[in-house]
């Protein structure tokens, strides 16, 4: 099989569901906000090899938990309604660079909110304007998903979902269309996200949960079945598990993979190891995703890059995850459709 470059990867259509708005903010634009809005980073802004161990990963780490400590020095930058826009503009920008046809970009408002004087309406309204301004430059689909933290106060993140589903039905009604939880796995019992989750499904979002990254198959059985959700972040500990295996298929379960990230946060010890391909030949739903490429120092054609040479997938596999995630997309049918006849027919 011979070798795509990057270029010709990049001009495949892509679908991608799994990119943290919030967790990708260019190391520029960074520098950039810092200065401008004089803001402290605890890092000499001159010393830019300091700045970069601080904001970029370019080699597993210990553990999950220590990949997530880098979103604070970037999270700093969120600082108002101006910085927020600009970061969310940047963001479908880079979806725009990397051949994305349609895109859901995830964030939460209680990660941006948390240390400053910045309440969720500036922070919502920021993210909305943003990405519509972007969508209408760039002419890509876009959707938001709100996502909970595991690891930040619950209480808080109600009241930010409650912001989120009031903006659902006004001045966000065609972007927001799901819902997530993030962070680690191990904070919270899922049963204490029942009744958040069951608010946000009840509001018309989809629902997707982080599940399977740094814990086993038999966390994603019970995030399947507790919380009933259509789309799962990561999962590929379901590999080797015929139980979880057979669920996913089942109920019609999406996973949305992330092969460089499950590599960087120690889910998989090589990443030649990573079980995508396997999944996908098994009949498991999957796409194929960035997570967070500014602080992961990759893009998505990085990604297929990865697919490619470790995985020996093509372009006909390329073709089905992008059908596959176009399928699951949380966006309305009508933009589906419209996506895949100019893109996928």
């Amino acid at each position: 099989m011979s070798s795509l470059d990057a270029n010709t990867l990049r001009a495949i259509p892509k679908v991608e569901l799994h990119r943290h708005l919030d967790g990708s903010v260019r190391f520029e634009t960074i520098i950039d906000l810092a200065k401008k809005y004089q803001l402290d980073l605890g890092i000499d802004l001159s010393n830019l090899e300091l700045l970069r161990k601080k904001t970029k990963i370019t080699s597993p780490m210990n553990s999950l938990g220590e990949v997530l400590d880098t979103f604070w020095t970037t999270q700093k930058v969120m600082c108002n309604y101006d910085a927020i826009k600009r970061i969310a503009f940047e963001n479908v920008e880079d979806c725009f660079r990397d051949g994305v046809k349609l895109s859901e970009l995830r964030f939460a408002p209680t990660f941006i909110a948390e240390g400053k004087k910045l309440d969720y309406d500036e922070i919502i309204e920021a993210v909305i304007d943003g990405v519509r301004d972007a969508k209408e430059k760039f002419k890509i689909e876009v959707g938001l998903i709100h996502i909970i933290p595991r690891a930040l106060s619950l209480e808080k993140s109600m009241v930010a979902t409650k912001k989120i589903l009031e903006y659902k039905k006004n001045k966000g009604r065609e972007l927001i269309v799901g819902f997530d939880l993030a962070d680690g796995e191990k904070f919270e019992d899922i049963e204490t996200f029942i009744d958040v989750t069951e608010l946000a499904r009840d509001a018309g979002l989809g629902v997707t949960v982080h599940s399977g990254e740094d814990t086993t198959a038999n966390h994603v059985i019970e995030t399947i079945n507790k919380l009933k959700a259509q789309r799962i972040g990561h999962g590929i500990k379901i590999f080797g598990n015929d139980e979880a295996i057979q669920l996913v298929k089942d109920k019609n379960v999406h996973l949305e993979v992330c092969p460089t990230s499950n590599w960087l946060t120690k889910c998989v010890e090589q990443i030649a190891d990573h079980p995508i391909k396997k999944l996908l030949d098994r009949g498991v739903s999957v796409s194929i995703n960035s997570d967070d490429p500014h602080i992961m120092n990759i893009d998505l054609v990085s990604e297929y890059l990865v697919c490619q040479k470790y995985y020996s997938m093509n372009i006909s596999d390329f073709k089905k995850t992008n059908l596959m995630a176009l399928k699951h997309s949380f966006l309305s049918e009508d933009k589906k459709e419209s996506v895949g006849q100019k893109y996928f027919s």
